[in-house]
């Protein structure tokens, strides 16, 4: 049997058997006898609770390997965008299941990665798992993984060749300040190093207005920096494209 790397999903199981079972329960609600105002008031809850739950369910398939391979075809935007024929050592910051970090050694036979997260309880992923699939895509030789905080590397300045991340640094807790973030990821890479991050860059309450962030990457200093909508990089369904989904994430790239 052909063993797949398992690429785990953005939207928790967790999340949509909770949705899903508040839905039951509320249209379980509707079959209680009772007045007009009731049954018109609770129709309308329920609307609300199935909507809840449709939009992450439309998300899970699409993002799935079974499904719409969104996942898949980000990591691969995300590995074209850091570049071809790599060498060194790059960090992946905030690894998930891996997948990221093991696509990169897979296509760049000189790299090596290393990839960090908290894989708290509160994710379906763990560095078990991650390990796992870097064995299974025979890059394990070339591919760790271990415990840190995207907030506070663990590591000297200008240590790595590169760096990526894929939509962590809006979930880092330790400090409230997400642009903090972006700047101790760029912390680690050595001048002239490619990186590229996918994040909610376009999102008020994680980076500030568009205008002000702009000017805040500006004056980092990078020798190259651009930044795109996801929406215009990568082609995805229009539900995906919704605000509250993927329409305010954004990649980040360049050159330190």
């Amino acid at each position: 049997m052909n063993i797949q790397v398992d690429y785990g999903n953005w939207i928790r199981k967790r999340t949509l058997l909770i949705l899903g079972l508040a839905t039951l329960a509320v249209g379980a609600l509707l079959l209680v006898p009772a007045g007009t105002v009731y049954h018109v008031a609770l129709w309308i809850v329920f609307a609300v609770f199935l909507l809840s739950f449709l939009l992450p369910l439309y998300a899970y398939i699409s993002f799935s390997q079974n499904g719409g391979k969104q996942q898949e075809r980000l990591y691969d935007c995300i590995v074209r965008t850091l570049g071809f024929d790599l060498s060194g050592k790059y960090l992946d910051v905030g690894a998930g299941n891996g997948v990221l970090a093991i696509k990169i050694a897979v296509q760049n036979p000189k790299a090596e990665v290393l990839a960090i997260d908290y894989w708290g309880p509160e994710w379906e992923y763990s560095k078990g798992r991650c390990e796992q699939n870097a064995r299974i895509a025979k890059v394990a030789d070339r591919v760790r993984f271990q415990y840190g905080d995207a907030a506070s590397l663990e590591f000297p300045s200008e240590s790595f060749d590169g760096a990526v991340s894929n939509l962590t640094f809006h979930e880092v807790r330790s400090v409230p300040d997400k642009r903090a973030v972006l700047r101790e990821a760029l912390r680690v890479v050595k001048p002239g190093g490619a990186f590229a991050f996918v994040d909610y860059f376009l999102e008020p309450k994680y980076y500030g207005a568009f205008a002000s962030f702009r000017r805040h990457i500006t004056d980092l200093g990078l020798s190259k920096v651009e930044i795109s909508p996801l929406t215009e990089v990568l082609p995805m369904p229009r539900l995906l494209r919704h605000p509250r989904m993927l329409g305010k994430v954004a990649i980040l790239y360049g050159r330190k």
